[in-house]
């Protein structure tokens, strides 16, 4: 018996080791499933990301050794008028990306959530954004031309005065571009409205109305603040999708003419893969890099804020 009793009391450690060893094999399992995407993030942004850095502080065409300037990328990138320009019109594009789309998309939302049969208008508001930004950049390309469709409906209507060909004249060519992005990005910013609106609850509302209150008051007072957690991620979105626009001004314009109408985006393009200054667009990269991180930073804040009240 006190064998048996020393033999149990040996076997014990053992099989709690066993026991650890089998928490521990299950616990990189877990890890190991992470690998693979580590591994593409590593290699397809990571990386990327370092390199492109470094490139910023160099002079490379892309062949040659490339050359350490330090700061010069960045100073060009504030000094020079053609990067001025880009950064004037990215401010735009920042702002009215930020603004228009979210506005009209709420203001459709508030309305097509309560009209009869506003199936319809939400397919015809969506269907833009079904096209591809090159689709858009084309059409609309053609309307503004000086005897598209828009010029030929201000002749037909008595306003002439008005026509203008609209792609060319500066700076009138970077709010035509603006314009047909707004007309395709309304749509998805309608759809996220709509539906935090359809988990909102509606006993406030309800209340609200037993009060008295007009529809007006209740989208001020009620809806709009209790749709603020959707609204930031709207905004957020589209405010790093209007500021990483590229394909819809390249189609329309390539930046022209005279690069008027540029922004961070297209130079970055442009000097890296035209002019083959890639010191210079990795620059521009940067730059527009901390804008659309300080915004991803602002977001992050706000949302985890919410979450936490």
């Amino acid at each position: 018996m006190v064998r048996g009793i020393e033999l149990d009391a040996l076997e014990v450690p053992k099989i709690s080791r066993i026991r650890n060893y089998k928490k521990s094999i299950d616990a990189i399992k877990h890890y190991l499933f992470l690998i693979p995407s580590l591994l593409l993030v590593g290699t397809f942004l990571i990386y990327p990301a370092i390199r492109t850095f470094i490139i910023s502080f160099t002079e490379w065409n892309g062949v040659t050794r490339p050359i350490w300037i330090g700061f010069q990328n960045f100073y060009k990138l504030f000094t020079y008028p053609v990067f001025r320009t880009s950064l004037i019109n990215t401010t735009y594009w920042g702002i009215l990306t930020l603004t228009l789309p979210v506005i009209i998309a709420l203001l459709l939302a508030l309305i097509i959530n309560r009209a009869s049969g506003g199936g319809l208008f939400k397919i015809l508001i969506f269907l833009p954004y079904s096209l591809s930004a090159v689709a858009v950049g084309i059409v609309w390309s053609y309307m503004y031309k000086n005897v598209g469709a828009i010029n030929e409906i201000l002749r037909l209507i008595g306003f002439e005065n008005f026509t203008h060909i609209w792609i060319q004249e500066v700076p009138l060519n970077t709010f035509a571009i603006i314009n047909a992005y707004v007309w395709r990005m309304v749509g998805i910013n309608l759809v996220l409205f709509l539906i935090g609106l359809q988990n909102l609850p509606v006993e406030p509302m309800e209340a609200a109305k037993l009060e008295g209150a007009s529809q007006w008051r209740i989208n001020m007072n009620i809806i709009i603040p209790m749709l603020s957690q959707t609204t930031t991620v709207v905004v957020v979105m589209a405010f790093i999708n209007g500021l990483n626009a590229f394909d819809i001004i390249w189609v329309m314009t390539m930046g022209g003419p005279y690069r008027s109408t540029e922004t961070l985006a297209v130079t970055m393009f442009r000097e890296s893969f035209i002019h083959f200054n890639f010191g210079g667009g990795a620059a521009a990269s940067v730059f527009l890099s901390i804008i659309i991180f300080a915004a991803a930073i602002f977001y992050f804040r706000v949302l985890f804020k919410d979450e936490h009240n």
